[in-house]
């Protein structure tokens, strides 16, 4: 029993953004998980490691996005450091099933079963630019954002500038998101803030919606 013959161990074909969503959903359920949160050997990275590659690789593309680049040598680098962990976490619960004669070790932390559906997204986004909205509320300096769905898209790349932009360096990644729809907090009132939003697919990435801008009450 290996690792491939287990596992749909396609993490090095995911794009940055993608992968971000699976290490945070793989730190989640291996943190909940009823054997790996308990008695795993200390040396395998898990979750802990997981949301610190994630953080990393977030950081890496926010530099990368300020200097108008996909990617840079940073960001390979958190992300290679990032599959080496899957790797090895991956390979360990494949081995512990084994020696204990246990599937336990396998189920609901983050891998998808051979033979399952896999967790892809297997249309292109949207070549439309979303329409996203602001509004203030629901408490005093907060904006709630909304936007279409994307059914192709597995996340959605949300940027923020505060003030008037002046293209596209005025802009700022807040966050990758799964949902349509985000309260952002702790805005200065009386300001102007400006949002777009774009759909992430496999590999893929929609166009950028036009700006919604709204002073903050």
């Amino acid at each position: 029993m290996s690792v491939p013959d287990k596992f749909e161990m396609n993490h090095e074909e995911m794009d940055p953004p993608t992968l971000i969503i699976w290490l945070d959903d793989a730190a989640t359920l291996q943190a909940a998980h009823v054997k790996i949160s308990c008695i795993k050997d200390d040396w395998v990275p898990w979750s802990p490691h997981f949301k610190a590659h994630k953080e990393a690789i977030s950081r890496a593309l926010e530099r990368a996005a300020a200097l108008n680049l996909d990617h840079t040598e940073e960001v390979d680098a958190a992300v290679a450091a990032a599959l080496e962990d899957v790797n090895i976490n991956a390979s360990y619960l494949v081995l512990r099933a084994k020696q204990e004669k246990d599937e336990t070790w396998l189920h609901n932390n983050g891998y998808q079963l051979k033979g399952k559906l896999k967790r892809v997204y297997d249309r292109p986004v949207s070549a439309a630019a979303l329409v996203i909205r602001a509004k203030n509320g629901p408490e005093i300096g907060e904006i709630t954002l909304t936007w279409d769905k994307d059914l192709a898209a597995g996340s959605y790349q949300l940027r923020i500038c505060k003030g008037h932009p002046q293209g596209d360096e005025s802009y700022v990644d807040y966050s990758f998101l799964k949902k349509v729809r985000v309260v952002i907090g702790n805005l200065e009132r009386a300001s102007w803030y400006h949002f777009r939003i774009r759909g992430i697919g496999h590999n893929q990435t929609g166009p950028w919606s036009e700006p919604v801008g709204i002073i903050v009450t």
